[in-house]
């Protein structure tokens, strides 16, 4: 039996601007992480660990 596919609601008017002002203000903000204390940790296991 198939199933019927259903319309995605699609956002309009002010909904949609803010939205999108939010989407773009966030990507403004978004951030790197930084990884370098657990590689150094990682590093030590495995000089430690004897393979």
């Amino acid at each position: 039996m198939a199933i019927p596919i259903r319309d995605l609601p699609t956002l309009t008017g002010r909904d949609a601007e803010r939205f999108i002002k939010k989407a773009n203000e966030a990507y403004k903000r978004k951030g790197t992480v930084d990884f370098s204390k657990e590689m150094e940790n990682a590093r030590i296991i495995l000089a430690n660990s004897k393979l």
